[in-house]
């Protein structure tokens, strides 16, 4: 009998054990999806079509520049393989260049919304689009300083999830200098769960 509970007892403490595993698995997976949009600067947004002036409001038409540059932005930080070079005669508007296809397919899978394709002059960075390919220069989205996520709350709720935490400084990550709170819904992207933005609000403490 004795025997019989203390291997009762040893399951338990593995299958306890495994569940925490897994999610702080997924606490982590959560800090990689939000600094998929803090080491490029996006700190406020929603989904919306109007609301609050001071946050970017994706579901703007007018918004579609911010979805592209993001799109341009992330292969050029996460997917290097993916960009190219430019065969211009002056590649006027940079050497880089990146196919339609990889910009949609990184806007579909962390904001779930199309892309109407287009050329962004104007606003910085600017960016050229020949039917096929977006013509850039990859510098214009150096950032001096680089903050990831660090997610130490969440909340799950019947159509979304909501996460809150730190933001630190990729270089010095005892430098905290905001929290943020994102909301995400669960989102099925290539056969595996992930999610898909909703919102993302940063307060900065200094």
């Amino acid at each position: 009998m004795k025997r019989k509970l203390i291997a009762a007892l040893v399951i338990l403490a593995v299958a306890v054990s495994l569940g925490a595993a897994k999610k702080n698995d997924e606490i982590k997976r959560m800090g990689i999806f939000i600094s998929n949009f803090t080491e490029l600067g996006m700190y406020e947004f929603d989904l919306e079509e109007d609301g609050y002036d001071e946050i970017l409001h994706l579901g703007d038409p007018y918004s579609m520049p911010e979805l592209i540059r993001f799109g341009i932005g992330h292969n050029i930080i996460n997917n290097k393989k993916l960009i190219g070079k430019c065969t211009r005669k002056n590649c006027e508007f940079g050497s880089s260049t990146i196919a339609k296809e990889s910009v949609a397919a990184s806007v579909r899978k962390y904001f779930d919304l199309p892309v109407k394709h287009q050329k962004i002059m104007g606003d910085a960075p600017e960016v050229d689009y020949d039917g096929k390919l977006y013509h850039f220069d990859k510098r214009d989205w150096d950032n001096d300083t680089i903050y990831y996520a660090d997610v130490q709350y969440v909340d799950r709720g019947k159509n979304f999830i909501t996460m809150e935490g730190e933001l630190y400084e990729l270089d010095n990550p005892k430098h905290r200098p905001a929290t943020f709170v994102a909301k995400a819904k669960p989102y099925r992207w290539n056969n595996k769960d992930t999610w898909s933005i909703l919102a993302l609000s940063v307060e900065w403490q200094e």
